[in-house]
C-alpha cells in the first residue's frame, strides 16, 4: 500500500497528525467543559471527579479497546489485499458496539448511584454526579458508534473524516456547553447534553462517507450473514485491549475512592489531575493509532522489517509531543489547578499530585506505542498481561499505604508515578526480547 511506501515518519506524521490536531482541539473542549462546570463550585467538581473514570472505561474499552482490534482488523485485511474481509470487520464492528452501548446504557442506570457512593460519594455530591451520568450515559450508543466509525476509518489509513467530524463536534461542544448549562438554565446536566449534541451532528457525516462507499470498502449497517471469523478477529484482540483499557480505569476507579477518604478537596484536586492526565494521554493516542495502523498493515503485507522503524520512530514523537506539557505541569503545577479553583486546599494536593506524576508521563505515551505494536501484529495478550500486573501492584500498594501503615494521598500519587515507569520498562523489555 502506499503508506508502507512512505519514510516511517513521514507515514506516522501523515497519520499521526490530524488524530493528534483533534486531540489538541478536545484538550481545549475538556478544558473550557471542566472550567464551565467549576463555576457551579466545588462540589460540582467532585461530582464530575466521580463519573469522570466510569466514562473513561465507557469509552475506552470501546473505543481504545474494541475500537483497536476494528482497526487491526481492518488494517491487516487491507494489506493482505482482502478488503472483503475488511468490509466484514467492519459490519460486525457495528453490531457489536450497539449491543455494548444497549447494556452499558442499562448498568449504569441501574447501578450508578450505588457505585458513586461506594467511591466515596455523598449527600449533594451523590446526587449531582448521579444526575451528570444519567445524561451522559443515556447517550451512549451515540458516543460508540462515533468511537467504532473511526476506528473502522483508521484501520483503512482514512484519518481525514474523523479528525474534521470530530472538530466540528468539539466546537459544537464548546459553543454549546454555556448555552445548555447557563442560559438555558440546564445546570449540570447542560455539560453531558451539549456533549451529545455535538456528537450526534458529528456522527452523520461519519455515516455518509462510510456507507456511501467513499472509502476502500463499503460496508452495510448490519450483517447480512454473521461470521464467527469476523467476530474472532475484532476479539483476539479487542478483548484483551478492552480489558488492558478496563483494567487501567478500574484502578482509577478504586484510587478515586481511595483519595476521597481524605475529604472533597482532595478528591477535587485528583480529578482535575486525572482530566490533564487523560489530555495528555490523548495527545500520545493519535501517534499511538498510527503506529497500530502501519504496524498492522505491513504484518498482512509480509513487510516485518518495517516494524522496528515504526516503533522507534513513533515512541520518539509521542514523547516530544509530550514532553513540554508535562515538564510545564511539573515545574508550575497551579497553571492548571488555578483555572478551575481559587481555593488553598485544592491547589496543594493537585500540586502534590503533578510534582510525583507529572515526570512519569512520558513512560506512559512509550508505553502505547508499544502496546499499540504487540496489538498491531494480533499480540494484545502482552500488554494486557503487563497492564494487569501493574494495577494489581498499584491499586494493592495504595490500599496497603492508606489503610495500613496510615499514609497521606502523596503515597497513592507516588505509587501511581512508580507503576508508569515500572509498566512502561517491562514493556521495552519484553518488545526487545520479541525482536531477538
Amino acid at each position: 500500500m502506499a503508506l508502507l511506501a512512505q519514510r516511517p515518519l513521514h507515514a506516522i506524521v501523515s497519520l499521526a497528525a490530524p488524530t493528534t490536531a483533534v486531540m489538541l482541539m478536545a484538550a481545549v473542549s475538556n478544558v473550557l467543559h471542566t472550567y464551565f462546570v467549576s463555576r457551579l463550585g466545588d462540589d460540582a467538581i467532585a461530582a464530575v471527579a466521580l463519573v469522570f473514570p466510569i466514562a473513561l472505561i465507557m469509552i475506552t474499552v470501546v473505543s481504545g479497546g474494541l475500537g483497536t482490534g476494528v482497526a487491526a482488523g481492518v488494517a491487516r485485511a487491507l494489506g493482505a489485499g482482502r478488503p472483503a474481509d475488511a468490509c466484514g470487520v467492519a459490519e460486525h464492528a457495528l453490531a457489536l458496539t450497539a449491543l455494548l452501548a444497549i447494556g452499558a446504557t442499562a448498568a449504569t442506570e441501574l447501578g450508578g448511584a450505588a457505585l458513586f457512593h461506594l467511591m466515596g460519594g455523598r449527600d449533594i455530591v451523590l446526587a449531582q454526579a448521579t444526575q451528570f451520568a444519567r445524561v451522559l450515559f443515556g447517550g451512549l450508543l451515540i458516543t460508540f458508534t462515533v468511537g467504532t466509525l473511526d476506528s473502522i476509518l483508521r484501520g483503512a489509513g482514512s484519518v481525514r473524516i474523523p479528525a474534521l467530524c470530530s472538530t466540528l463536534s468539539l466546537i459544537l461542544q464548546i459553543g454549546l456547553t454555556p448555552l445548555f448549562m447557563f442560559s438555558a438554565g440546564l445546570g449540570l446536566i447542560g455539560a453531558p447534553l451539549a456533549t451529545l449534541t455535538g456528537q450526534l451532528i458529528g456522527l452523520v457525516p461519519r455515516l455518509v462517507y462510510v456507507f456511501g462507499g467513499h472509502g476502500p470498502f463499503r460496508p452495510r449497517l448490519v450483517p447480512p450473514q454473521l461470521s464467527g471469523a469476523h467476530v474472532r478477529e475484532i476479539l483476539r484482540v479487542g478483548v484483551p485491549a478492552s480489558v488492558s483499557a478496563g483494567l487501567n480505569y478500574v484502578a482509577l476507579v478504586i484510587l478515586t475512592g481511595t483519595v476521597a477518604r481524605f475529604g472533597t478537596p482532595y478528591l477535587a484536586a485528583y480529578g482535575l489531575g486525572t482530566r490533564l492526565d487523560f489530555l495528555l494521554f490523548s495527545l500520545g493516542f493519535g501517534v499511538a493509532a498510527a503506529a497500530l495502523t502501519l504496524v498492522g498493515m505491513a504484518t498482512g503485507a509480509g513487510r516485518p522489517d518495517l516494524i522496528n522503524r515504526y516503533v522507534v520512530h513513533a515512541s520518539l514523537l509521542a514523547v516530544g509531543v509530550v514532553a513540554v506539557p508535562a515538564a510545564l505541569v511539573t515545574w508550575h503545577p497551579s497553571w492548571w489547578i488555578g483555572l478551575f479553583t481559587s481555593a488553598a486546599d485544592i491547589d496543594a494536593v493537585g500540586t502534590s499530585y503533578f510534582r510525583l506524576v507529572g515526570p512519569s508521563y512520558l513512560f506512559v505515551v512509550g508505553s502505547m506505542v508499544i502496546a499499540s505494536t504487540f496489538q498491531g501484529v494480533g499480540r494484545a495478550v502482552v500488554p494486557l498481561t503487563v497492564m494487569g500486573i501493574r494495577v494489581i501492584a498499584v491499586v494493592a500498594a495504595a490500599l496497603v499505604a492508606t489503610r495500613l501503615i496510615g499514609a497521606g494521598a502523596s503515597a497513592v500519587f507516588a505509587i501511581i508515578a512508580a507503576g508508569n515507569v515500572c509498566g512502561c520498562l517491562a514493556l521495552i523489555a519484553l518488545y526487545r526480547a520479541a525482536l531477538r
